[in-house]
C-alpha cells in the first residue's frame, strides 16, 4: 500500500506547470473552471491563467508588443519560483492567445516551453468580416474587399491585433509587404531572427493544434476560417489548401514540417466544437486538451 502511494505521488508530481492564455476580448477569469478541473484531474499540477491584455480594448494592441510583453511576464513568473519551473512548463492557449503562444515558442529562448496546445488559434490568420464586427461605426461596416486597404497600413499594423492577423488570400503581395507580424512568425519573410525562431519552435517536445470543424461553415464563432487553426487556408479562388500543401509546411519555414516528420506534431479536428467550447465545455477540454498534458 505504501509503495502504491509513493508511486502515485511521484507520478502526480511529474506533471509540469501549465500556463493558460485567453483569446481576444477574453480574460483570465474565464478559465477558473478550466484551471480547477485541470488541477483536480492532474493532482500535483500547478496551472495559472495569465491575466494580461484582457477584455476590450485591452486585448487589441499590436501583437508584436503583446508577444514581447507576455514573454517578459512569463520570464518574471518562472524566475519567481525556479524550483516549480525547473523542468519547464506547458502553454495551453485559446484563439488569438493560441496564435500568440505559438509565436512565444519561437520568440522565447531557453527551451523551457515543453508542450504547446493551441485551441482554435488562427495560425495562418483570419479572413472573415465578422472579425471586425465588434468595432463601432464605420469599422464594423467594412466589407472583406475594403478591410485589407486599412489593415495593412502602418497605422493599423502598429495599433490593432486584428490587423496583424488579417491574411487576405486575394491580396497576398499586400499581406506579405504590409503585415509586420504574421509573415514574420510564419517564416514567409527574411528577418534577423528567422533561424532562431525556427530553432526555438523545434525545441518543443510536442505541438498540438486543435480546432472544431463547422462543416461547410467557415466561422466557428470566433475565427474565420476555422481551418486556419490547423494551418489550412483559402487559396485565391476560394478553395482550401491543406496544411501539407502550404508554403509554411512545404518549405518548413518555421519548423512545422520537421516537427511533423519527427512525430511531435498533432493535428486535432473535432466535428461541431464551437470556438469557446475549448475552454468552457468540460467534456471537450477533458477529452481533447488535458490528455496532451500528461
Amino acid at each position: 500500500m505504501l509503495l502504491k502511494l509513493l508511486t502515485l505521488t511521484a507520478f502526480a508530481s511529474a506533471y509540469k506547470p501549465v500556463l493558460v492564455l485567453h483569446g481576444i476580448t477574453g480574460d483570465a477569469a474565464q478559465y477558473e473552471n478550466f484551471v480547477a478541473d485541470l488541477e483536480a484531474l492532474h493532482p500535483g499540477t500547478n496551472a495559472t491563467a495569465l491575466a494580461v491584455f484582457e477584455d476590450i480594448p485591452g486585448s487589441l494592441p499590436n501583437l508584436n508588443f503583446q508577444v514581447s510583453r507576455i514573454a517578459s511576464d512569463i520570464s518574471t513568473l518562472t524566475s519567481s519560483d525556479p524550483s516549480l519551473y525547473s523542468e519547464g512548463f506547458h502553454l495551453v492557449c485559446h484563439s488569438q492567445g493560441a496564435l500568440i503562444c505559438r509565436c512565444l515558442t519561437e520568440y522565447m529562448d531557453g527551451g523551457k516551453i515543453n508542450t504547446l496546445v493551441s485551441m482554435a488559434g488562427p495560425q495562418l490568420g483570419v479572413y472573415d468580416d465578422a472579425f471586425f464586427s465588434f468595432f463601432p461605426s464605420r469599422l464594423g461596416e467594412l466589407t472583406l474587399e475594403e478591410i485589407y486597404r486599412l489593415a495593412y497600413t502602418p497605422a493599423f499594423q502598429k495599433s490593432l491585433s486584428v490587423a496583424n492577423m488579417w491574411s487576405d488570400p486575394n491580396h497576398v503581395e499586400e499581406y506579405i509587404k504590409g503585415n509586420d507580424f504574421l509573415p514574420k512568425f510564419n517564416g514567409l519573410v527574411s528577418h534577423d531572427d528567422k533561424a532562431r525562431f525556427k530553432d526555438n519552435f523545434l525545441s518543443l517536445t510536442k505541438a498540438v493544434f486543435t480546432v472544431g470543424s463547422q462543416g461547410s461553415e467557415t466561422f466557428d464563432g470566433g475565427i474565420g476560417p476555422w481551418e486556419s487553426g490547423v494551418f489550412s487556408y483559402y487559396d485565391d479562388k476560394g478553395g482550401f489548401v491543406d496544411m501539407r500543401e502550404q508554403e509554411v509546411y512545404k518549405e518548413d519555414t518555421f519548423g512545422l514540417r520537421t516537427m511533423d516528420e519527427r512525430g511531435d506534431l498533432e493535428i486535432v479536428v473535432v466535428d461541431g466544437v464551437e470556438h469557446n467550447e475549448w475552454f468552457n465545455n468540460k467534456e471537450v477540454y477533458v477529452k481533447y486538451v488535458f490528455p496532451h498534458l500528461d
